[in-house]
């Protein structure tokens, strides 16, 4: 049976898979695509997908075709930081694809839909181009809700409050518990807070000049690596760093602060906490957090 392809279609269908397939990677590898990166990498996609077109293309090559591909869609969407990260996100991004292409295959070969068209990867339904847009419209307005709404309940649980002590002052804020930071001290190996530069501020940590006071206060050259790019930071090693929550609190001077001057939580937090200072059991159970 022969199937007419409309490149239209064929275009959209693909652009949105890619999409799809970019964030639940991002979801899987804990990373977070910008929304216009994500969307110029889904067009790369799309085009990618007229590859099927070609006269007599073997199927072999192109599913190795892929392998550059699925590089290209990377970089597009993420850009290059480093290449442990780069890695991760190349190994679940074909994990992710393998997934999709194991549902699509047992979908060609258990039902043969009438108008689908699934070779390499590739896959193509025969649907007008009006459906397809508002099928797409409704999705992505499902997907946003629903983000959203769990987004909400994340964000809740995940605000505990914080106090940095420093040589007899302190600062206290809400701070957001930021499971994608792994950012540690390289010499000690300890996590490191992100603390907003107006709380740092706040205990005279200004960046000094003489060795004597850089030492007593344990400062440190933090090589940090993000979507933006490679920094570094100038972290300082506190007296005493605690964490409260209703489950407890949790208290350490094994933990280095170092200052952002972007907003956390549109400015709901003044910091962001490292997953490794909540891995021990709290010294209470009282709730102290208000």
């Amino acid at each position: 049976m022969t199937t007419v392809v409309y490149g239209d279609i064929l275009f959209i269908l693909n652009a949105y898979i890619t999409d799809l397939l970019l964030l639940l990677c991002d979801l899987l590898c804990r990373e977070k695509s910008r929304r216009g990166r994500r969307a110029a990498a889904s067009l790369l996609g799309g085009g990618y997908a007229f590859v099927i077109l070609i006269p007599h293309l073997p199927r072999a090559a192109l599913v190795l075709s892929r392998l550059p591909m699925a590089a290209v869609l990377l970089l597009a969407a993420h850009g290059f930081v480093s290449r442990g990260r780069f890695v991760r996100l190349y190994l679940g991004f074909f994990l992710v694809n393998f997934v999709f292409a194991g549902l699509m295959g047992a979908l060609w070969h258990t039902l043969h839909p009438r108008g689908m068209l699934y070779y390499g990867a590739v896959v193509y339904f025969g649907i007008d181009t009006l459906t397809l847009v508002v099928l797409t419209v409704v999705c992505y307005a499902v997907l946003w809700c629903a983000d959203r709404l769990l987004q909400t309940r994340r964000n809740r649980q995940s605000i505990y409050s914080l106090t940095v002590a420093v040589a007899g002052k302190q600062v206290r804020c809400r701070a957001f518990l930021d499971t994608g930071n792994v950012l540690r001290e390289p010499f000690s190996g300890y996590p490191v807070v992100l603390l907003q530069e107006r709380l740092v501020s706040s205990l005279n940590m200004e960046t000094a000049e003489d060795t004597a006071r850089c030492a007593a206060l344990q400062q440190r050259v933090i090589p940090c690596e993000s979507p933006g790019g490679s920094s570094l930071l100038h972290g300082f090693r506190p007296t005493k760093l605690t964490i409260e929550a209703v489950q407890g609190r949790w208290e350490t001077d094994e933990v280095y602060v170092a200052p952002i001057a972007l907003p956390i939580l549109n400015g709901d937090c003044g910091a962001l906490l490292h997953p490794a200072l909540l891995e021990a059991q709290p010294v209470n159970e009282r709730s102290v957090c208000r």
